[in-house]
């Protein structure tokens, strides 16, 4: 069975989880060293289990994060997608290439795919976690319906914000939305940018 891999965020060296279990610290003994003042010595630990992955805190000061929520020395399992923050400062992705083969059953491999009973948002074959805000999600179904199409910035402000003037939006709001926006899909991207934003033509969403 293929290991599964842990990516350093936003960008790195991947580390396949071929020998487990795995300890995380700042200690050069561990498996992953990550030479940082604000990890703890031996900080973490993942395992593999007859049912998957596991990630345990080993008592570290600052602290395990699993996609947001801080865990303590209980394993907790991992799924693929997770987001792991250790000590607030050292983020990563969790990804079981086991896991992947369910999700083009569903959509594309590659780009944007959102399901369409759902909602469910897929970037490169990995699911949007936690969801969308709903104003994120208006805006990448607006780009979606229009793909590799640049869209005004008066034509998604009117579709974005229905519940409001369109004079009342701002350019600053519509900027901050795209920026929150970018941020939530470019680490799951694989193949590059997908929002392509030109103050002129508007905001596009390339298919790949």
């Amino acid at each position: 069975m293929t290991p599964a891999v842990l990516r350093p965020l936003p960008d790195g060296e991947q580390i396949w989880l071929e020998d487990t279990p795995l300890t995380i610290g700042r200690d050069p003994s561990c498996d992953v060293h990550l030479d940082v003042a604000s990890m703890s010595r031996i900080h973490a630990q993942i395992d593999r289990t007859p049912h998957g992955y596991v990630l345990a805190d080993l008592g570290s000061r600052n602290g395990t994060f699993l996609n947001g929520t801080r865990i303590e020395t209980t394993p907790q399992p991992l799924r693929d997608g997770d987001e792991i923050v250790f000590a607030g400062v050292a983020s990563f992705r969790f990804i079981d290439p086991a896991a992947t083969p369910a999700a083009p059953l569903i959509g594309r491999l590659t780009g944007v795919w959102i399901e369409p009973d759902s909602g469910t948002v897929w970037v490169d074959a990995q699911r949007v976690d936690p969801p969308l805000s709903q104003r994120q999600q208006a805006l990448l179904e607006l780009l979606d319906r229009h793909a590799d199409t640049h869209v005004s910035r008066q034509t998604i402000i009117e579709h974005v914000w229905s519940d409001v003037a369109a004079d009342g939006v701002t350019a600053q709001a519509l900027d901050s939305l795209v920026k929150r926006l970018r941020s939530r899909l470019r680490p799951l991207q694989v193949n590059g940018e997908l929002l392509d934003v030109t103050r002129d033509r508007g905001i596009r969403l390339r298919r790949r």
